[in-house]
């Protein structure tokens, strides 16, 4: 059996002096015995790590067993994207038209492409001069047709939703029910579509809910193109032939206009983190991809090049191995993913400049993952002397990660007291 010792280390703080460090440990050590033993009924199938505001450890308990790391793994990600990209890095969407009058809406896969930039995109086509469209074609070629990502099959709750190209508000609908039952829009912003109505029927009556779009791609582009039409008559454009296309770009056509997302991506990365939205992390991992190799983007590509960008930033092996961070895709439900807590302590880090863009709760600011049987928290405490990074990884039926939490911020409590 490992001593107290050798499962935890001590922060001896670089500017004391000997008296100091000693009155440090000796008044903190029976509180770090007891948080020791009670860490250690809590973390069962898991591994925990608290480190100082300078790097020490406070704690490290199982940090070396791989583990599935479930949504944490939006916080690499992030940091990958903005990395590569740039925090000032922007989506487009691009307009085209051809000698029949038609216009092709091409994605390149905008993740918040939402129903108020259809509005002002639908106003600002018609300020050029558009005044007629003969057919409204969708291309999401941008993807290849068949992503390697995992989804949870049968699941209509907008977390689950299909990555693609061109989709619009998360490829999600929001319903709702008026006072005689009737299907309604869930939001102000967006008009009830056919394709909103064709999910609505599907759903008992009840309170408003956000569904996703399916696993049928065709029907997440009847929605954009249903979208479309919508405010560019709203903006006086004609739309004549009101059938759906979907095509694919080819000389024919001539750009006329790109939108540029009125997000940056920083915002988009802080929204993804604060709802743990895996269609925007998976859209961001294929957007890393499509910037190495360009379109149409495969997973293939993208997995190599968030390879390369972890190992780039957190050092070799990050993004292949096991014992440090092995990841294949953005979202964090492929189960067999896998990090240490000593490897993901590393990508916190790195990540400390970004810290502000995790959520806040209580003092923390923290990411979750959660999976059938993985409850897990990364993240940082927040005190006077600094950040104090903390990695919980727990893969078990049950969910001590709140008990645990608590015990680490005890520890940082009462390591703040000390003078």
């Amino acid at each position: 059996m490992r001593s107290s010792v050798d499962r935890y280390s001590f922060v001896l703080w670089p500017c004391a002096s000997c008296l100091n460090v000693l009155a440090v440990i000796s008044l903190s050590l029976p509180f770090i015995v007891c948080a020791q033993e009670e860490l250690n009924d809590l973390v069962g199938n898991g591994a925990v790590v608290l480190l100082s505001p300078v790097g020490e450890a406070v704690v490290s308990l199982n940090a070396d067993t791989p583990l599935i790391p479930a949504s944490l793994l939006k916080i690499p990600l992030a940091q990958a994207a903005l990395s590569a990209l740039g925090e000032d890095y922007r989506f487009e969407t691009q307009f085209y038209r051809n000698e029949c009058g038609d216009l092709l809406v091409r994605g390149l896969g905008d993740p918040f492409l939402v129903s108020e930039d259809i509005a002002v995109i639908a106003k600002r086509l018609s300020q050029q001069g558009l005044q007629r469209i003969q057919r409204l074609v969708m291309d999401d070629s941008a993807f290849e047709p068949e992503l390697d990502l995992p989804r949870e099959a049968g699941v209509d709750d907008p977390y689950a939703a299909r990555n693609s190209a061109l989709a619009v508000n998360f490829n999600t609908v929001s319903l709702a029910w008026n006072a005689e039952q009737q299907i309604i829009s869930g939001e102000q912003e967006t008009p009830l579509t056919e394709v909103a109505r064709l999910l609505g029927k599907t759903l008992a009556p009840g309170q408003p809910r956000r569904v996703n779009m399916g696993a049928n791609p065709e029907l997440g582009l009847a929605q954009v193109q249903q979208l479309f039409a919508y405010f560019l008559n709203d903006a006086g454009v004609v739309l004549a032939d009101k059938t759906f296309y979907r095509e694919v770009l080819t000389d024919e056509w001539t750009l006329i206009y790109r939108y540029r997302s009125s997000r940056p991506l920083r915002d988009i990365v802080a929204g993804m983190l604060r709802y743990s939205n895996n269609f925007i992390a998976n859209q961001l991992f294929l957007a890393l991809g499509a910037h190495a190799s360009g379109y149409p983007v495969t997973s293939e590509a993208a997995q190599e090049a968030l390879e390369r960008e972890l190992a780039e930033l957190y050092g070799s092996g990050f993004g292949r191995n096991s014992d440090k961070l092995f990841m294949t895709e953005g979202s964090g439900l492929a189960r067999h993913q896998r990090t240490t807590a000593s490897g993901f302590v590393r990508v916190l880090e790195r990540f400390a400049p970004y810290a502000n863009l995790l959520p806040a709760f209580d003092g923390a600011l923290r990411k979750s993952g959660t999976l059938t049987g993985v409850f897990n928290y990364a993240g940082f405490f927040t005190a006077a002397e600094g950040l104090y990074p903390f990695v919980i990884i727990t893969n078990q039926a049950e969910n001590n990660r709140d008990e645990l939490l608590n015990e680490l911020e005890r520890l940082v409590s009462n390591f703040g007291a000390v003078p």
